[in-house]
């Protein structure tokens, strides 16, 4: 068990520097002036053991604590306070009670009950961090501080090393020095103990019977207990909505796995089908590529034949055509020969005629011109009629220009036709190889368009579905998110108003406990009071009922009547007698004797009374005979003049009323009271008694003056009439406290009916409130839940439509595509038909070509013959025409010649006459040049005659070759096309494979041999079930192909969710069973504590008192877990309720509550501050012998005043404040009747 060693104090309320106490075993006293702060030091170490009550340290705020400064010094940032304990036994690490931890709880998230933080300190770390920092400590020694800034900041430290609070009062918890710590009284405390509630006893006998721990763990146990329950709640409400979610995904996941089962079959008929189809395709393939390949070679062999056969016919057309030239250019050479021989014959006839005409006119220039003139006309004549031969020649020359030209082009534009037939059937050719094979592309895109077309409208479709079901799920999460809101809102409504109504109604409860409270103390109060005054009655009633004002003898005649020997009174003249207040004293001092005069009826009772005393020898007594004889009045004729006089208050026997039944009617057989007199002072009585001798003269303050008599002084005892007057007070007081009581206890009762109604109308309030927080928290979370819900929904529906218009865009561009390759397949095979029909036509149209220029190769011939005589009879005319017009022009030359150079005829004939020379030398050699070209023309003519017949030999023979050709050529392009349609097929199914199966092609057919290939009627039969299984799986709709994941997620959370709730009932039902558990042996360990420190408390009591009887009781002896009352009974007074105590039994009863505590569960150290304050000197005596006992187990600090307690100190700490405000120490130690003083001065 760890002792105090040392407390540190810096900044702690009054103590500003750094101060430092240290202890030993045994008691240790601190001793000052009111006000030097010793209660200070109890604060601190109260303080750093975790008070969290400002109240408790005597302050208003928790910022009370810190050095608040004074007029010299300033106020401190911080408080600092540490402890330091140490283990005699050198332990080396602090025990550790078990936890209530359940192992089977679920990994959920739970608030952390173990963090307890106040402040921006306390609460750092974890549990276990904190329990390793404390078994770090040394050995046999920890350091508990506690800092505090005026930031607000806090921190707790043990060794040095930030803690929790809850880590401090873990550490000593059950010691004494938690929470509820018995162990640190604080000054005016030990009072409290017994004046406070029967639960807050219990609480400090939990703490001595090391209950508290327990009631710690069942509070957190209970908190764990209520957050699982919460949870289990939160868990039911999601496994309700994942049972929900599973169902709907078995439903679509079974949908799923039917349509995966029927892909799955699709996917292996599909291997089956489009493998065969593929083989059988292959196989097509390469027989048509074979075929087109012979195909190819007898088309390239034909080709061949057709060219080297070609080739020879247009090398002897060519020669043909050559020769042609030939002979068409030597004709032309021929007639242009000819048209020159005749010209220059013409032009020698045209000289000889000049030179005659001229030798004709040389003599005759006159004649001449006439003659000219009339050769003129002549010429004029003959240009005309030659005009018209040569028109008519023009004509003929044009019409046969015009027929050779039409030939020549004709061949032309039949050879051109020819070629360019030829070329555009190659071309054509080539073109409907590639319409083919366009036409089969066009055929493959669409009906992949198609398939994109058909998969497109099922995603629309599915689109258009999931659409529809997520616009359900958004307009019924909308409702839901409405309805939600307003019960959301209602839930949050309901609450605040059950707030405001627990408000309300904690308000009123504390008004009305206060209150009961108030109303209690009363009753507490008014039946003290009425106790007391009822006991104050009773005792005056005894001893008026005694008679113990009176005489002895009067005694024993009013106790001994009635026995037989003839006497009975009714009583003593003081029983009879009322006086006025304030006049008591003064007639009981004035009229002593006669109050104790006895009352009889009878003089014969007044003779057996004198009888009875002579017998016994008790004395003498006088007797009042209520029914004597009339007696006369005294003489009273001064009486007026005396009341007269100046200070007379009044005559006594004004003051003094008699009961009716003495029968007195106006006797007074009282002479001293007629003859007395109340007046102001001494003054007046002393003046009035020398006046009037024969009257006595009273003050209110007891002095009687008679004649020359004064009396005075105190009496010994109360007087009858004093204590009767007393007595009817005392009954008109019980009787109004009783009144009042029984008013205060039915207002109580109804204030307390009223606690009990409120407390339970709190109660079921707070129970509503709790479970309306529980259902506003559900319903914010649902309200959460369904809100993401409705956004996902939202997003989910803003994303499907996007995708819906993104499909339908692809849709009407797939609808687009196919449209246009429908026009573009149309387009295609119209284009390949007419370009099939193009080729035919242009090869036939070639062939007439061919047959047509055959045709007019002989008239392009006899054409070109007629007009190149033509052109030269043509040309003939032109010189003709030429030299007439030449003619013309020159006679007009000539005539105007003659007419000026008649001398220059002579050198022209001369000059004409060797022109006609030379043109008859040229025409000679002409002549002789036609005659060379005629003989070529022969030769040539005869050559082209053999040529033409080998042309037209091989005409023939090249239409066969060419018509073979063409059919060989046709039949491969047919091929070639089946070929291209297997291909595309082909094509298509490769395609087919990867988009369906998503494998490769030449994997699938490495996976079967071609030994397993359907024949045709199998393989159609296949392609049919695989077509009827694709029908199927269009109408199973849209499908999750998720859901299967979804359902296993959905499923594997819905175990694991189970899971958590059989954790959490398992780990609710371990909890509740650890409560039980604790309850059990709390309630065991309590009971046997309680047992064990009543008899203590017994014990302890007697000790203290002296004897007397001390008890605990159970409120409720049938509730072991109801307060605890204590009942006392001090020597020589009744048992009672310990409340009723004096102040000082008080005390010692709540001492010896505490010492029994101390012998049950010691505590490490002890501080008591002042108790013994209320004690007497035989009770500190005892008190301080107890201490010296139990000094052997338990440190004893003590503060106080008291020098019996400072004597049992080993060492003593003197607290002095020489400078105001601040708190200095000096310590004493004692040590075999020898001390040392030392003085500390408590500097940082």
């Amino acid at each position: 068990m760890y002792k105090l060693k040392r407390v540190e104090l810096l900044g702690f309320k009054s103590f500003a520097d750094r101060t430092r106490l240290d202890f030993t075993d045994g008691i240790a006293a601190v001793v000052g002036p009111n006000g030097c702060g010793k209660s200070n030091l109890s604060d601190a170490i109260s303080w750093v053991l975790g008070e969290q009550s400002a109240k408790s340290l005597r302050g208003e705020r928790m910022m009370d604590v810190i050095f608040n400064g004074t007029s010299a010094r300033p106020a401190t940032g911080m408080a600092e306070v540490s402890l330091t304990l140490i283990d005699p036994e050198y332990t080396q690490a602090l025990p550790e009670l078990p936890e209530v931890e359940s192992t089977s709880e679920p990994n959920l998230e739970f608030p952390d009950a173990g963090s307890n933080g106040n402040g921006n300190g306390n609460g750092n770390g974890t549990g276990q961090a904190a329990v390793e920092s404390r078994i770090k400590h040394r050995a046999g020694e920890i350091i508990v501080t506690r800092r505090l800034f005026r930031s607000g900041e806090s921190e707790y430290l043990t060794n040095g090393e930030t803690c929790r609070l809850r880590d401090i009062q873990d550490l000593f918890m059950g010691t004494g020095l938690g929470p509820e710590s018995y162990a640190i009284i604080e000054q005016g405390r030990i009072g409290q103990i017994l004046s406070s509630k029967p639960s807050d006893r219990r609480s400090i006998l939990e703490e001595a019977a090391g209950v508290s721990k327990f009631k710690t763990r069942k509070r957190l146990a209970e908190a764990k207990l209520e957050t699982s329950r919460q949870n289990l709640a939160r868990i039911a409400d999601i496994l309700e909505e994942v049972t929900k979610q599973v169902n709907s995904l078995k439903r679509q996941a079974s949908k799923a796995r039917r349509f995966r089962e029927m892909q799955e079959e699709l996917r292996g008929r599909l291997k089956v089908t489009l493998t065969s189809r593929l083989r059988t395709l292959e196989t097509e393939c390469q027989r048509l590529r074979d075929e087109v390949a012979a195909l190819a070679a007898a088309t390239t062999e034909a080709a061949g034949q057709l060219e080297q056969i070609d080739r020879g016919q247009k090398t002897a057309a060519a020669r043909y055509d050559e020769l042609e030239a030939m002979l068409y250019e030597l004709r032309t050479s021929i007639a242009q020969q000819e048209i020159d021989r005749e010209r220059l014959a013409a032009r020698i006839e045209q000289v000889r005629q000049q030179s005659i005409g001229l030798e004709a006119r040389s003599g005759e220039a006159f004649g001449e011109i006439q003659a000219l003139s009339a050769q003129l006309e002549a010429l004029d004549a003959e240009l005309t009629a030659t005009n018209l031969q040569a028109a008519q020649l023009e004509q003929e020359k044009s019409a046969a220009q015009q027929a050779h030209g039409a030939l020549a082009a004709r061949q032309e534009e039949l050879t051109a036709q020819i070629a360019q037939g030829e070329a555009a059937a190659e071309a054509g050719r080539q073109e409907l190889l590639a319409s083919v094979s366009q036409l089969a592309e066009l055929r493959n895109q669409l009906v992949q368009a198609a398939e994109v077309g058909l998969a497109l409208e099922r995603q629309a479709t599915r689109s258009q579905a999931d659409i529809s079901v997520v616009q359900q799920l958004h307009g019924r999460l909308t409702v839901e998110l409405e309805a939600l809101q307003s019960e959301y809102e209602r839930d949050k409504s309901t609450l605040t108003s059950l707030e405001e109504s627990v408000k309300d109604t904690t308000q009123s409860l504390e008004q009305a406990r206060g209150e009961e409270t108030i109303r209690r103390a009363a009753v507490d109060t008014l039946r003290q009071e009425f106790s007391s005054a009822q006991a104050r009655k009773n005792a005056l009633e005894e001893s008026l009922a005694r008679h113990s004002y009176s005489t002895e003898s009067v005694r024993r005649l009013l106790a001994g009547g009635g026995n037989g020997n003839g006497f009975h009174s009714k009583g003593v003249l003081a029983d009879f007698i009322e006086v006025s207040p304030g006049y008591e004293e003064v007639v009981e001092e004035y009229l002593k004797a006669e109050l104790d005069y006895l009352v009889v009826e009878r003089h014969e009772e007044a003779h057996s009374g004198i009888a009875m005393l002579k017998s016994e020898g008790s004395g003498r007594s006088t007797f009042l005979v209520t029914r004597a004889a009339g007696i006369g009045h005294g003489n009273g004729h001064q009486d007026g003049e005396v009341r007269q006089q100046a200070g007379v208050l009044a005559s006594l026997r004004d003051l003094v009323r008699f009961e009716p039944e003495l029968g007195l009617n106006g006797d007074l057989p009282f002479p001293a009271l007629a003859a007395a007199y109340i007046v102001e002072d001494a003054t007046v009585g002393e003046r009035l008694a020398a006046t009037y001798p024969q009257y006595h003269f009273l003050t209110a303050s007891g002095e009687h003056y008679h004649h020359r008599l004064v009396t005075g002084g105190k009496g010994k005892s109360t007087g009858p009439l004093a204590l009767r007057r007393d007595f009817r007070d005392l009954e008109r007081r019980v009787v109004d406290l009783e009144s009042r009581l029984r008013a205060e206890e039915s207002a109580l009762q109804d204030v307390s009916a009223l606690v009990t109604r409120l407390d339970d109308e709190l109660r079921k309030l707070t129970v509503i409130k709790v479970d309306a927080e529980k259902q506003t928290v559900v319903s914010d979370q649902k309200l959460q839940q369904i809100r993401e819900a409705h956004e996902r929904a939202s997003e989910r529906l803003r994303v499907l439509r996007d995708e819906a218009a993104m499909v339908e865009a692809d849709r009407d561009s797939n609808q687009e595509s196919q449209t246009s390759l429908r026009t573009k397949l149309e387009a295609a095979a119209t284009e390949r038909r007419e370009r099939e029909e193009s080729v035919t036509r242009i090869a036939n149209e070639v062939r007439d070509l061919r047959a047509q220029l055959d045709r007019l190769s002989p008239e392009l011939l006899e054409a070109q013959t007629r007009l190149a005589g033509l052109e030269e009879r043509t040309r003939s005319f032109e010189a003709e025409l030429a030299r007439i017009a030449a003619r013309g022009d020159e006679i007009r030359a000539r005539i105007a010649q003659l007419t000026a150079q008649t001398q220059g005829w002579s050198q022209e004939l001369q000059r004409l006459a060797e022109e006609s020379a030379g043109t008859a030398l040229r025409l000679a050699e002409l002549e002789t040049v036609q005659v060379a070209g005629r003989e070529t023309l022969q030769t040539l003519e005869k050559e082209s005659q053999i040529v033409r017949a080998r042309r037209d030999e091989l005409a023939p023979t090249i239409e066969a070759a060419r018509a073979e050709l063409e059919v060989r050529r046709e039949k491969k392009s047919g091929t070639e096309i089946v070929l291209a349609r297997a291909q595309s097929d082909h094509a298509h199914h490769l395609e087919q494979c990867r988009q369906k199966l998503h494998t490769d092609p030449r994997a699938l057919l490495a996976e079967f041999p071609a030994e397993q290939v359907l024949t045709a009627e199998a393989l159609a039969l296949a392609e049919a079930e695989v077509l009827e299984i694709e029908t199927k799986i269009e109408n199973l709709g849209p499908v999750n192909m998720m859901a299967l994941e979804e359902l296993q997620e959905a499923e594997e959370r819905y175990t694991f969710l189970e899971t958590q709730r059989q954790d959490l009932l398992a780990s609710i039902e371990d909890t509740a069973q650890a409560i039980r558990e604790i309850d059990q042996v709390s309630r065991q360990q309590f009971l046997e504590a309680f047992k064990a420190i009543n008899g203590h408390f017994a014990e302890a009591f007697r000790t203290l008192f002296g004897g007397g009887i001390g008890e605990m009781r159970l409120s409720d002896e049938s509730d072991a877990d109801s307060g605890i009352d204590i009942v006392a009974q001090p020597p020589g007074k009744r048992l009672q309720n310990v409340l009723l105590l004096s102040g000082g039994e008080k005390a010692l009863a709540a001492l010896a509550l505490l010492i029994s505590m101390f012998r049950y569960t010691p505590s490490p150290f002890c501080i008591l501050d002042e108790v013994d304050a209320p004690l007497d000197e035989s009770n500190v005596r005892r008190f301080t012998n107890l201490i010296e006992q139990m000094s052997r187990h338990t440190q004893f600090i003590l503060i106080t005043h008291n020098k019996r307690t400072m004597e049992i100190a080993q060492v003593m700490y003197g607290v002095t404040m020489e400078e105001a405000g601040v708190s200095r120490l000096v310590s004493v130690r004692f040590d075999e009747a020898e001390y040392e003083t030392e003085k500390v001065a408590v500097l940082a």
